[in-house]
């Protein structure tokens, strides 16, 4: 319901509500751990990355094709970061 009225909305506006929105949905509700270690990394990154490149996801210089591009490069350092993973436990 709330991603309806994002349109609609400034940046500021959308990250004020989301803020919000979060905060009363982890304030209502009790997670587990994992749910709320996920959140935490994924606000820290947000954080480092912010601080790293001066810029966030909000930006629109980057054409949807890169979107693409950056998330399969992503998925391709995962696949590898797994496999290592993966082949210490069986050494």
């Amino acid at each position: 319901m709330i991603l309806a009225l994002m349109n609609k909305l400034t940046i500021e506006e959308q990250r004020k509500l989301l803020k919000e929105e979060l905060i009363k949905k982890i304030n209502d509700n009790d997670l587990d751990t994992i749910v709320m270690g996920v959140l935490i990394n994924i606000v820290e990154r947000a954080i480092i990355g912010k601080q790293k490149y001066n810029t966030d996801l909000d930006r629109d210089d980057i054409s949807l094709k890169n979107w693409i591009k950056n998330a399969l490069e992503e998925q391709f350092d995962n696949s590898l970061y797994l496999y290592k993973a993966g082949k210490m436990l069986n050494d």
